[in-house]
């Protein structure tokens, strides 16, 4: 390894088995999914006022607009030990790259490629800057602070880019890559993603243009804090770790649910129980939710307001698991529930560390749910918390593009995006099917 850039590189640069190409096309279904969804959360009218009177939407634009609206949803996969969610990241800059390209022939297996290098460096750059630790106890987003390398490497890759080429534009991607607090904002949290996606894109770009950055930029001596060491303080442990291609995509976890990750394992278990019981949520007198330290503040919020709490409570999705279980395929949350039964649902879920958990996560993001019934009895689940499937398969995850899709009536066009995924053979074919299935004004970030 002459430079950690340069590894990066190499990594981005290497093609995917067959396995790897067949799991990235369930990821690019899944992502235009919830980009379709986003049609009807505020961030997509955001977006398309944005670019309200410009002449011509550049691929940048594209990208710009794709990724603020798949990030916006809480339905994009999510990288559970970096905590990264790369499908937001990757697919906007694929889009793009595939705009750029043109008529000029890439292949299939180059998008795919393409998807699982963006993958790799999300995954890898998410570790570095500190996983779990930077979200939960520093304030941080490892997502931001990967996503624009995760574009550029993606993008550069599609375009034809040679190994040492993809690391110059991962390289100066990394010189506008923002270490930013989140902050609690929503429309501030999609936008500064999207600019970060777009920047990694452009970096792509210069790189293809014959632009060069630094490949030392995170290879500097410990005796000098420079902000690249700063930036990714881990990037050198998570690179002598064993890898192999494809490892950062298959890492990736489909989401069940319009949803935060870490709630996720709560609503499983919740529905595990209610199925196999046959209990009604009028039934339940408790819900008692364990999950490990280190994300219980996060989803422990019984009271709130607004789209992004009732996506991240675990009291509000415990208790539409159990009452209103569609609720839980809404990212836009245009009605958020109030009657009585739902209030009183909400009372009785409470959410407890339990340390014994904490050796899973973050591998996984596990919840163990006891619910009691009327009459004492107490029934108990543990959810392992890798998604409710271990591994999809397109009918699951049609199944779940079938119950997004109802929420904004495009139900009948979730057969014929499924065929243009699951067959295009060239980087054209792809961008007509993600066109066709955002609308020509969707795709431009128009209101739907």
């Amino acid at each position: 390894m002459t430079s950690k850039l340069l590894e990066l590189g190499r990594r981005a640069a290497l093609p995917a088995a067959e396995p790897t190409r067949a799991l990235a096309r369930l990821h690019l279904f899944d992502s235009l999914v919830a980009a379709g969804a986003a049609g009807l959360v505020p961030e997509a009218g955001f977006a398309a006022r944005h670019l309200a009177g410009a002449l011509e939407v550049s691929p940048a634009d594209r990208v710009l607009a794709l990724a603020r609206r798949v990030r916006a949803t809480e339905l994009d996969d999510l990288q559970l030990e970096s905590v990264t969610t790369a499908a937001a990241a990757v697919v906007p800059a694929l889009v793009g790259a595939a705009a750029v390209a043109g008529r000029r022939e890439v292949s299939a297996d180059d998008v795919l490629d393409a998807a699982a290098a963006g993958y790799e460096v999300m995954g890898t750059l998410g570790l570095a800057v500190g996983g779990p630790g930077f979200l939960y106890q520093q304030g941080g987003w490892p997502s931001l602070s990967a996503a624009g390398p995760a574009a550029a490497a993606a993008a550069a890759r599609l375009l034809g880019l040679e190994p040492e080429e993809i690391a110059h534009a991962i390289a100066l991607s990394v010189l506008s890559t923002p270490r930013s607090l989140r902050g609690s904002g929503e429309d501030g949290r999609w936008l500064s993603f999207g600019l970060a996606v777009t920047a990694g894109f452009h970096a792509a770009l210069a790189a293809r243009s014959g632009a060069r950055g630094d490949l030392s930029l995170l290879d500097q001596a410990s005796s000098r804090a420079t902000p690249g060491r700063e930036l990714f303080p881990r990037l050198g442990s998570v690179l002598e770790r064993p890898w192999a291609p494809g490892q950062g995509l298959e890492k990736a976890h489909l989401k069940q649910w319009a949803s935060a990750g870490q709630v996720a394992a709560a609503i499983d278990a919740a529905g595990v129980l209610q199925g196999a019981h046959g209990f009604t949520a009028g039934d339940v007198t408790a819900v008692d939710v364990h999950v490990p330290p280190a994300y219980r503040p996060m989803i422990d919020q019984p009271g709130g307001t607004g789209r992004m709490w009732s996506l991240i409570s675990a009291q509000y999705q415990v208790a539409l698991r159990l009452l209103y279980p569609a609720d839980l395929f809404d990212c836009a949350r245009r009605r958020l529930r109030g009657d009585a039964g739902f209030r009183r649902l909400m009372g009785v879920v409470r959410v407890h560390d339990e340390e014994p958990l904490a050796a899973r996560h973050p591998v996984t993001y596990p919840a163990r749910v006891a619910v009691t019934l009327r009459g004492g009895q107490v029934e108990e689940y543990l959810s392992d918390g890798r998604s409710p499937v271990p591994r999809w398969e397109w009918d699951v995850l049609l199944a779940k593009a079938h119950a997004v899709a109802a929420h904004t009536a495009t139900e009948h066009r979730v057969g014929p995006l499924h065929q243009a995924i699951s067959e295009f053979s060239d980087s054209a074919q792809f961008l007509r099917a993600s066109a066709a299935w955002l609308g020509r004004g969707r795709c431009r970030g128009r209101p739907s």
